[in-house]
């Protein structure tokens, strides 16, 4: 493999690939605008590894990750090759959440893998402009009509907007803290396994309901209104796309004082059946709908005054996704350092040997005793319903 191979690569990608080249440019009519840039050549910078080639990666990515893109102007990624005596030993790139997600990274090794190796890809690639003339065409104004209808029910059942009572301290706002646990427990995957087994439901629907039965638990409420990703690949004529496809659909969960797990299960399960019908929606109408039941900012995201909008609760299941590279580890570890997309809660579940969650808070609070004690009570909950082999 040569430089000039891993750049022909990369360069094929961007040609292939819209969200590659879009570029978000100020406009003063609508703020901004997207526009789709012609591809370029790629000139790929490099670092020559006199030691250990991973030790230099790792430096190379952390350097990337602390670097801020200019979206008008950049290319909402960057790359750059680890090289030995001239030759490429590794490549490091950093990709804008706004230009991908992690579907779509999956989606861009592969083809990677397959160009540098000297392979055409024939068969064009969906582009995001496309799947965006499809949803607002007149054939779906049914499903926007619905979607909009099963927001406003979740409104209109959902318990008063949460917020963090810290950011409305007579003294000003305090500063927010970003604190997250991990744990991987063989024992929970097979708690759950056999759970989902038995029930004959899917396996995140029951890590969604230990989670919700732990929060339940844990403060009280009895009404949760939780942000599940919908990841909406579910289309074959869009599982390809690259791009930021994620849409949050919101799931209404009532755990019940001495209510069998199962039934909570079941519940959750049909429930995010329902939600995920409407995981193609229009965000402003959502925004529309949840001012008149005093839901305020932004379906995801911060901003002034709350932490992450509509929501306190996330659920993202990325079951065997990246199973490679997450370690069984049946201790809890905990830490600072890594991504925070500003949820006050936000539990991650990775499926395979272990369950592994990985739970983030995102709070103006301290320590680590909600999210380890979260994660120890969620396993509890599952070995317990399942009960003995």
């Amino acid at each position: 493999m040569s430089l000039a191979s891993v750049e022909e690569a990369l360069a094929a990608l961007e040609d292939r690939h819209e969200s590659l080249r879009t570029r978000y440019e100020p406009d003063g009519e609508h703020d901004l605008v997207q526009a789709v840039w012609p591809a370029a050549p790629v000139r790929l910078d490099t670092v020559e590894a006199d030691g250990d080639a991973d030790q230099v990666a790792q430096a190379v990515t952390e350097r990337a990750g602390a670097e801020a893109f200019e979206l008008a102007k950049d290319r909402p990624w960057r790359a750059c090759a680890v090289t030995a005596r001239g030759a490429p030993v590794l490549l490091v790139i950093c990709f804008h959440h706004i230009a991908v997600d992690a579907w779509a990274i999956n989606q861009l090794r592969q083809e990677f893998l397959l160009l540098v190796d000297g392979l055409r890809l024939t068969e064009p690639a969906p582009n995001g402009r496309d799947l965006a003339a499809e949803q607002w065409s007149a054939a779906r104004e049914r499903r926007r009509t619905a979607a909009r209808r099963f927001w406003t029910g979740v409104f209109e059942q959902a318990p008063p907007m949460e917020r963090d009572h810290g950011l409305d301290a007579p003294d000003g706002p305090r500063p927010l803290s970003t604190r997250w646990a991990r744990l991987g427990s063989k024992e929970a995957a097979d708690a759950a396994g056999r759970i989902a087994g038995r029930l004959e439901v899917s396996l995140p629907s029951v890590a969604l309901a230990a989670f919700c039965l732990a929060l339940h638990r844990r403060t009280g409420r009895d009404r949760l209104l939780v942000a599940v990703y919908a990841h909406n690949r579910s289309d074959p004529r869009w599982e390809t796309l690259v791009a930021a496809q994620n849409q949050i659909v919101p799931l209404l969960v009532e755990p019940r004082d001495g209510e069998d797990f199962g039934e909570l299960v079941r519940r959750v399960h049909w429930d995010s059946v329902r939600s995920y019908r409407h995981s193609a929606y229009n965000v402003d109408d959502v925004l529309e709908a949840g001012r008149a039941y005093g839901y305020r900012g932004s379906v995801n995201g911060s901003f002034a005054g709350s932490v992450s909008g509509f929501f306190r609760y996330f659920f993202n299941y990325l079951g065997a996704y990246q199973e490679e590279h997450t370690s069984v580890d049946e201790e809890i570890r905990t830490g600072t350092v890594g991504r925070n997309i500003g949820a006050p809660l936000y539990l991650q579940v990775q499926a395979g040997e272990a369950l592994t969650c990985t739970l983030r808070e995102n709070s103006t609070g301290t320590g680590y005793d909600e999210v380890t004690g979260l994660l120890l009570l969620m396993r509890d909950i599952l070995v317990a319903a399942a009960g003995p082999e």
